[in-house]
């Protein structure tokens, strides 16, 4: 299926319901103004339904849809994944161009965040020539940015309207200009170029990349994210409970949030690193974590440690997961997914909580603002892993200097909803 236009953005700027609506708007608007099946308008990979194959799913998107409309935003063109949607798209209008011997002007921009500083565009340089193409499409997107206008439509209504009403008239008119051909060659995301960074040795091209603000991400950083699941198996979990249609064979298989949700929980979690543009890998938490600690600590990578309270109560998982106490990572965090629904859980509540308390305490002590539990539902973990990624993240750019535990004074007790550590 062709999309009149593909809408690209970061993984991070996608998160909660902004360019989600932005999208909807232009959507509606072109089906306003003309008689496009609903289904061809755009596409947002946002929108996928759970179990879609992404990968060539977009990829069929990128290479058969019309216009390109990126967001700009300082996370944009830091993310790989952009860039490389971006390259993709760029190919296309190459081989117009030796064909036709013109360049159509085929990518629209959207200011989506300031990416301006002191007057400077603060961008890769083949989108500063793309923007500055953009003139009065360009004006009515500043200064506020079209993501502000999104979060406050009451207050931006005509403002907001008019930026809606202007983007779609110049994707229909470019649109209707040319007629871009499909890109036949395969696309393999785990090869694409990121034309956001030079690919050799930069020589004469560091222009190109975009110079980091202070606060901001540079151009490198953590790539990997380790998914450690500290979950038993059902004949380890059959020792100390009597419900274990929620695990498998391996820890991996976990499943916390039955009947909710179907996936083990690891997949939500892949599918969030994926969206930060980060490949991630799943283990279990036997094995050896002190040395995956120390080991990702050394290469600038990120662990999350996913933690089912009934493992607290296994020693096996107790020896495993108790290194991560005895330290502080930067670049690691904690998640504990709990949910309402399990019975056996919910009537086990105190002992869960004391178990994960004990086994955590310095974490809970402080408390660390990467270290999560009582997360009811799949919705609640995906978002709290978006925020620890993007704080681990941070960490591991800035080498925060690490906190010391030794005078944080004694244990404060947390009050306790309904579930280990909820407070």
């Amino acid at each position: 299926m062709s999309f009149l236009f593909f809408l690209s953005y970061s993984g991070v700027d996608g998160h909660g319901v902004y360019v989600a609506d932005f999208f909807k708007d232009l959507k509606e608007e072109i089906r306003r103004s003309t008689d496009l099946e609903e289904s061809r308008i755009g596409f947002n990979y946002g929108g996928m339904r759970d179990g879609t194959q992404w990968r060539p799913t977009v990829a069929k998107a990128l290479a058969t849809c019309r216009v390109f409309v990126p967001l700009y935003s300082p996370r944009y063109f830091q993310a790989r994944f952009c860039g490389q949607e971006w390259g993709i798209f760029a190919e296309r209008l190459r081989a117009y161009e030796q064909e036709h011997g013109t360049t159509p002007e085929l990518i629209v921009p959207v200011l989506w965040e300031d990416v301006f500083d002191d007057g400077q565009l603060q961008i890769p340089r083949l989108a500063e020539d793309i923007w500055a193409r953009s003139g009065t499409l360009g004006d009515a997107q500043r200064p506020t940015g079209v993501r502000r206008l999104v979060q406050q439509k009451a207050r931006y209504r005509d403002q907001y309207h008019d930026v809606v009403y202007q983007l779609v008239a110049r994707i229909r008119a470019v649109a209707a200009e040319h007629e871009l051909p499909a890109y036949d060659a395969a696309i393999d995301f785990d090869t694409a170029a990121d034309v956001f960074r030079p690919a050799g040795d930069g020589d004469g091209d560091e222009c190109l990349v975009p110079r980091p603000r202070t606060g901001e991400p540079g151009t490198s950083g953590p790539r990997h994210v380790h998914l450690v699941v500290a979950a038993p198996t059902a004949t380890e979990a059959a020792e100390k409970r009597t419900d274990v249609h929620r695990y498998g064979t391996r820890s991996e298989d976990w499943m916390p949030y039955l009947p909710e949700a179907v996936k083990p929980v690891v997949r939500y979690a892949m599918t969030v690193a994926d969206e930060q543009d980060l490949t991630s890998h799943p283990v279990g938490a036997a094995e050896k974590l002190p040395d995956l600690l120390a080991t990702a600590e050394s290469a600038n990578e990120l662990v999350v440690l996913l933690v089912d309270a009934w493992a607290t109560l296994i020693p096996a998982y107790v020896e495993a997961l108790a290194p991560y106490d005895n330290g502080f990572y930067g670049n690691c965090a904690v998640l504990v997914p709990w949910n309402p629904a399990d019975e056996e859980s919910t009537s086990n509540v105190a002992v869960l909580t004391e178990s994960v308390t004990n086994l955590f305490a310095k974490n809970i002590r402080v408390p660390h603002p990467t270290f999560h539990h009582s997360l009811r539902t799949v919705n609640e973990f995906t978002d709290a892993l978006r925020e620890v990624l993007i704080r681990t993240q941070k960490f591991v750019f800035e080498k925060h200097p690490v906190p010391e535990f030794a005078d944080a004074g004694p244990v404060v007790a947390r009050p306790i909803l309904d579930g280990p550590g909820a407070g």
